[in-house]
């Protein structure tokens, strides 16, 4: 490295340093007055009361998660019980993935500042604390030993991590290796040939974490998270499998408080599918004339794409790797070497970061403003009118998760019978009537023979056993806005014939 190099090496490493700080100094408000809701809370109750790694594991199969954040989520844990250890953990591997990305993605700086400001990596990934963020993180690292020409076996190792977070960092991680692979080919003759050990090793350690990756996230069978594969042929579900490359690219949300994971043209199905497919389209026409980025986004497109038709079309969070995928593909297929050109393309890149760039914003805006999720004002409620004396009944569950972290407690769930802190997405748990809830909450009050608290995520009839305690709405995950009602033990006998659980 001459002099010159040297010198543009350090300024841009200045610039990583001082955009990752704005990053960080930007994130940490929005981080800690963000509302855990019930995805956050769930994954570290299970941490916090999994008594090892077994019943950690067990909790995770009936989720379908990888097991890589959770086992970091483990280590957090050791650290402080608080769920603060786990949003410094999550803020730690944003600031990592936001550094990576400044230091070594081959844009000019303009892009990478509209990037790192943009909707998923700036608050999607960055504000609400999920596995999604690892996987970034662990593309972005795969992006920059794929490109520094260093040694095949560590870019494996980091490909078998990527296969351990989500299904979409499996498809990520293999549409990589396909467009590493290309590349090689492409120039095979001026790049050295890699040697046998090193070849077989890295084919062993990224198919070990393919297998591994598989075994973790496939989730067992029976739960919430395992429905049937889609096979038949539908024009509608097609439309909405095209509507995800619209949602990742354009992730304009409606302008409302419940703006999460909605998009603005979420009314008109039709025209979204139709902006999925044109966008689509517009994807391909950018990467054209960089063969090893097309092949990259081609091949994790359809991964993406089929699994969403077969299996799971998902929403924000999920449909986002699509703009991940896009991002790895222009950073494998750029020739470091090469000047940037101004033309329609450039033209276009900018104006698609520029909107996410706002939506980000907008969404980080809105989170400061209003609860993300109203569990901790529902618990510190409870606890104010004095309500956490009584046996507390939570349903849906999952929601109810977001309120048993704050409350530190557990509540009772009516469709497997037992109070815990979580859901388990096994086959006994399930959504349950008003007529079916209503019964089950006059039992368990008949069990415990006192009063008994519903913490519900709706608004309930006006039964005559049932008196209003207050409730906590208007949260930006309309589902986590959580309605009280107490049910007095002593009204249970008069109401008996107009309930018709036949309880007397």
């Amino acid at each position: 490295m001459n002099a010159d190099e040297a010198a543009s090496d350090a300024k841009e490493l200045r610039f990583a340093w001082l955009l990752v700080a704005a990053f960080v100094l930007l994130t940490i408000p929005r981080l800690f007055f963000h509302e855990l809701w019930r995805d956050e809370a769930w994954l570290w109750l299970v941490v916090r009361e999994s008594r090892g790694l077994s019943d950690l594991f067990t909790a995770l199969g009936r989720s379908g998660q990888g097991y890589l954040f959770p086992l970091l989520c483990v280590l957090a844990g050791q650290v402080s019980p608080s769920p603060r250890a786990l949003q410094v953990l999550h803020l730690f591997l944003a600031a990592s993935a936001a550094f990576v990305f400044a230091r070594y993605a081959p844009l000019p700086r303009r892009e990478r500042v509209l990037f790192l400001l943009g909707y998923f990596p700036f608050y999607e990934y960055a504000v609400i604390s999920r596995h999604y963020v690892a996987g970034a993180l662990l593309t972005w690292l795969a992006c920059t030993v794929a490109r520094s020409g260093r040694r095949t076996i560590l870019l494996a190792g980091l490909l078998a991590l990527l296969c351990q977070t989500t299904v979409y960092g499996f498809i990520l991680a293999m549409a990589i290796a396909c467009g590493w692979h290309y590349d090689r080919w492409l120039r095979r003759r001026e790049l050295p040939a890699l040697s046998l050990t090193e070849m077989m090793a890295s084919v062993a350690l990224v198919a070990g974490g393919g297998i591994a990756g598989l075994v973790q996230l496939v989730p067992a069978s029976g739960t919430s998270f395992a429905p049937g594969w889609f096979v038949d042929r539908s024009l509608e579900h097609a439309g909405a499998t095209l509507a995800m490359v619209w949602r990742a690219f354009v992730p304009l949300p409606h302008l409302a408080i419940a703006f999460w994971n909605s998009n603005v043209l979420d009314p008109w199905p039709g025209l979204e599918a139709a902006a999925g497919l044109l966008t689509l389209g517009l994807a391909v026409s950018l990467l054209w004339r960089r063969k090893v980025a097309l092949v990259t986004f081609l091949a994790g497109a359809a991964g993406v794409l089929l699994f969403g038709y077969a299996k799971y079309i998902g929403v924000m969070r999920h449909q986002g790797h699509l703009w991940l995928l896009f991002m790895a593909a222009v950073w494998l297929g750029t020739n470091p070497r090469s000047q940037p050109r101004h033309s329609w393309r450039e033209r276009a890149v900018l104006a698609i970061l520029g909107a996410h760039c706002l939506a980000g914003l907008y969404a980080s805006w809105i989170d400061l403003r209003h609860p993300f999720s109203n569990g901790p004002a529902t618990a510190e409620l409870i606890r104010s009118e004095g309500l956490d004396r009584f046996p507390l009944l939570g349903h849906r569950e999952p929601p109810a998760a977001a309120v048993a972290l704050p409350l530190g407690r557990p509540l009772y769930s009516p469709s497997r019978r037992m109070f815990t802190t979580h859901p388990d997405w096994g086959p006994e748990q399930r959504e349950m009537s008003d007529g079916e809830l209503r019964c089950a909450a006059r039992a368990l009050a008949r069990t415990e023979r006192r009063d008994v608290v519903l913490v519900i995520n709706r608004e309930l009839p006006p039964w005559e056993e049932l008196v209003p305690a207050g409730f906590r709405v208007g949260g930006i995950a309309p589902t986590e806005d959580f309605h009280l009602y107490r049910m007095p033990y002593g009204a249970l006998d008069a109401s008996a014939g107009a309930a018709g659980c036949g309880d007397r």
